[in-house]
C-alpha cells in the first residue's frame, strides 16, 4: 500500500482531522482493497489506475463473503477517505468512486444489518426516573450523556472528544466538529438542561484532574473511555428494566428517527450524527423506516428549568 500513501493512518489524521481510532479502522478497509486488487491485476498498481469497476468488484466479492451491508458501507466510507486523500495529495487527477446509483445494488447483495431498534417515549421515562432517583455521583454525568446521544446521535469518539469550551451556555448550544475542521453550533432542546445540570455540578463532583478540560469525565477525573460507556449504558438500562439492551447504537437510531420524523433532511441528519458518508445516512433512513415505522418518535422528558 505504499505506492498509495505511505502512511495512510498519519494523512487521514493530518489532512481531513479524523481521530486515530478512526484512522486505524479505515486503514484496515484500504489494506483489504489493495491485496484485492493486489490479486486481481497480479502486481501493486498505481493509484492513476484505480477506477469505478475496481470498486464495485472489490464491493461485490465483499459482499459474496458473507459480510454485512454495515460493513460494506465502512468500506465505502473508508474508500470515500482514500479518494479525498490522493485528491488532495496530487497522486490522482479525478475520483474513482462508483456513483450512488451503481454502488447501492451491490450493497443490496451483503447480509442485511442487525435490526435498527428505537426506544420509545415511556422507555426514556423509565431511565430518566432511574438516573434522577439514583445517588450516584455519575448519575448527573450519565443522564446528561444518554440525553446528548438521544436527541443529536452523536458518534461515541465525538461525544468522548467534547470538550467544556464547547458547551455554549448563552446560546444554549453545543459547537460539534466537521470534517471541515470547523465546529458548528447546534441549539439543543430536551437534552440543554441535563447538560447544563452536569456543567455546573455533577462535573466538578467527579473531581477533574487539574487542567482536564474534556467534557465528560470518570469517576477518577479522566477522561471518560468507550468500554466505560458501553457498561454504563448497559448498566442504567437493566436498572431501568428496560426489555432491549441499551448501547450507543440504539440511542443512535432513536435520535435520528426522531430527526427524520421532525422533518430533517438526511443531509442535516448525516452532519450531525458525523456521517462521512451519504450511503450510510440513506441506508440508515431505510432500515429505520422499516423497522421503526409506525411508532411514534420517543419523546426526550424535560427537566425544570
Amino acid at each position: 500500500m505504499d505506492n498509495w500513501l505511505p502512511d495512510f493512518s498519519a494523512e487521514v489524521q493530518r489532512l481531513l482531522g479524523y481521530s486515530p481510532t478512526t484512522a486505524g479502522a479505515y486503514n484496515g478497509d484500504i489494506r483489504r482493497f489493495w491485496q484485492y486488487l493486489r490479486q486481481k491485476y497480479g502486481e501493486a498498481i498505481p493509484p492513476e489506475r484505480l477506477g469505478p469497476q475496481d470498486v464495485l468488484d472489490f464491493l461485490q466479492a465483499e459482499a459474496q463473503k458473507g459480510r454485512r451491508r454495515a460493513t460494506l458501507q465502512r468500506r465505502i466510507a473508508a474508500l470515500r477517505v482514500l479518494e479525498r486523500c490522493l485528491l488532495l495529495k496530487k497522486r490522482i487527477d479525478k475520483p474513482f468512486l462508483p456513483s450512488e446509483e451503481q454502488i447501492v445494488p451491490v450493497l443490496q447483495q451483503g447480509r442485511p444489518s442487525r435490526v435498527s431498534a428505537c426506544l420509545q417515549t415511556e422507555h426514556l421515562q423509565r431511565l430518566w426516573q432511574t438516573l434522577l432517583a439514583s445517588s450516584k455521583r455519575q448519575a448527573v454525568r450519565d443522564l446528561a450523556l444518554i440525553a446528548l446521544l438521544t436527541e443529536l446521535g452523536l458518534s461515541l469518539s465525538t461525544l468522548l472528544d467534547l470538550q467544556v469550551y464547547q458547551v455554549d451556555e448563552e446560546s444554549r448550544s453545543l459547537w460539534l466538529p466537521q470534517i471541515s475542521g470547523m465546529d458548528t453550533p447546534w441549539e439543543l432542546q430536551a437534552s440543554w438542561q441535563p447538560l447544563l445540570r452536569y456543567v455546573k455540578q455533577g462535573r466538578q463532583d467527579l473531581g477533574p484532574r487539574p487542567g482536564e478540560t474534556h467534557l465528560f469525565i470518570s469517576q477518577q477525573g479522566r477522561p471518560l473511555s468507550r468500554q466505560t460507556v458501553w457498561h454504563t449504558l448497559r448498566t442504567w438500562g437493566q436498572a431501568a428494566g428496560l426489555e432491549l439492551t441499551l448501547t450507543p447504537r440504539v440511542l443512535r437510531h432513536t435520535a435520528a428517527y426522531r430527526m427524520l420524523s421532525q422533518g430533517l433532511p438526511a443531509t442535516t441528519i448525516g452532519k450531525v450524527m458525523g456521517h462521512s458518508n451519504p450511503l450510510s445516512t440513506s441506508l440508515l433512513i431505510r432500515r429505520l423506516k422499516e423497522h421503526c415505522a409506525g411508532v411514534p418518535p420517543a419523546e426526550i422528558p424535560l427537566l425544570p428549568e
